[in-house]
């Protein structure tokens, strides 16, 4: 049925023209047969949250919507933490599947899972503490605090499952099933948006309803990712428990996820500058920048998708020892990312401003946000090569090079925000951003010839 799927898609939005193929080659073809599940799957990010504020918005009081999204969002971050094992997976799990081992492929599957879910369980433990340390440090209204710790400290009790489900979607993206890990994220998001509306509107249970309804979906998507797996996470021939508790592949599996946590942090905290920043700015481009940065996710979230299918091809191409065709992925990846990032950059510039009414109606944010349209049509194409080779030196298995790339990118992020923000201020920092991505592409292609000179010429 998902072979089919990915046919009819195919025959649907692409065609199979003579003029198709000649434009594409064949590794171009199957990286758009990868990326567009990951693209779809991306759609159900900001839905699931809109649906959220909007079932608790209609409601009609402020401190249950200021609960819910204090809640979210720091549940949303506690979580976020545990995001290195979907991209830690990926890329040994393509390798394994190139070299066609089947026991590593269930023991990445199972380290995975067992790191999941002792996380989940010492979250679950610690939760009390923790979050009682986090609302410590904020100053919220009481009442908003207080809803806030009802929902998380019920989300919490799904923990092991939520965070298992990174390494799933991970593993799956190493398997090349990307439409599995549509379907996946699919039934978890569409359930839980269903029970989201059950919950809170029939049944009346307020911010706690939303809370069940997360914690069921987690469960259901849980259970599903077990099915999906089944084939190497119930095969008793494929299980070896000696070769899941190897010592050489531990230490592997643990650097290269500390190596990308530390690359998360420092990248999450550009992001953040966002709204430092914009707090000394004045509330208007706090605002304005906000928003603007909602239309970079939408333009992130639709290039993933070729990141992420350059990290299964260039796994598989490593675990083949294929040199030849690891440069080729890499080509067809950087191609076709250039003209998808040129597209979203050129439609940004001439219908932005459409975007933007869409979500604002303070006119003052909105001539704020028309001025920086430029910029926003201008990241996605500088930012697409950073996010390629991300792809690239995941699927590659080398943290070490991904983490020191991001230091140096993330040194001259602040070199430049200290240089352009006094001098120019809100420009100042766009700019800064557009060279820490352009330096995060610049930094990696500089690194590229290690992962060569490691591949057989054969």
């Amino acid at each position: 049925m998902f072979r089919w799927s990915n046919k009819i898609f195919i025959a649907l939005f692409f065609g199979e023209t003579k003029m198709f193929s000649q434009l594409l080659n064949k590794i171009e073809k199957k990286i758009l047969r990868l990326a567009y599940p990951i693209i779809l799957a991306n759609i159900f990010i900001p839905l699931l949250g809109l649906t959220d504020t909007a079932v608790i918005g209609h409601l009609g009081a402020l401190d249950i919507l200021a609960g819910i999204s204090m809640g979210a969002v720091l549940m949303g971050s506690i979580y976020w933490f545990f995001g290195f094992l979907r991209m830690g997976v990926t890329g040994l799990v393509a390798q394994a599947r190139g070299a066609n081992e089947k026991v590593e492929i269930s023991s990445i599957l199972l380290r995975g899972l067992f790191i999941a879910i002792i996380g989940g369980i010492a979250l679950i433990v610690v939760h009390s503490f923790l979050f009682s340390s986090i609302f410590y440090f904020l100053e919220g209204d009481v009442g908003a605090e207080k809803l806030a710790m009802e929902y998380m400290s019920i989300r919490v009790l799904t923990a092991p499952f939520a965070i298992s489900i990174f390494v799933f979607v991970g593993w799956l993206f190493g398997m090349g099933k990307t439409f599995h890990s549509l379907c996946l994220l699919a039934v978890v998001n569409v359930l839980n948006i269903l029970l989201d509306i059950i919950f809170v509107k029939f049944l009346h249970l307020g911010i706690a309803g939303v809370a069940y309804a997360t914690i069921v979906s987690e469960c259901c998507g849980f259970c599903l990712g077990v099915y999906l797996s089944r084939e190497f996470l119930l095969d008793k021939e494929s299980i070896k428990v000696r070769g899941i508790f190897l010592s050489n592949k531990w230490k592997l599996f643990i650097l290269l996820n500390i190596n990308i946590v530390i690359r998360s942090i420092l990248l999450q905290s550009v992001f953040l500058s966002y709204l430092v920043f914009g707090t000394l700015f004045g509330s208007e481009i706090l605002a304005a920048n906000h928003i603007l940065l909602q239309i970079i996710f939408l333009s992130a979230y639709a290039l993933d998708g070729i990141a992420f299918s350059s990290e299964i091809l260039v796994g598989e191409a490593i675990g083949q020892r294929r040199r030849e065709l690891f440069k080729k992925v890499v080509k067809s990846a950087l191609k076709l990312g250039f003209i998808l990032s040129s597209i979203i950059g050129v439609c940004f510039y001439f219908v932005g401003f459409l975007i933007i009414d869409l979500m604002t109606s303070i006119n003052s944010v909105r001539l704020i946000c028309y001025d920086f349209l430029i910029w926003i049509s201008i990241m996605p194409i500088v930012s697409v090569f950073s996010y390629v080779y991300d792809g690239i030196f995941l699927g590659a298995a080398r943290g070490k090079e991904i983490k020191v790339a991001m230091i140096q990118s993330f040194a001259i992020f602040l070199i430049c925000v200290t240089v352009f923000v006094p001098l120019m201020g809100n420009t100042g920092l766009w700019t800064s951003i557009v060279i820490f991505n352009a330096t995060r592409a610049i930094t990696l292609w500089t690194k590229i010839e290690r992962i060569q000179s490691s591949l057989s010429s054969s």
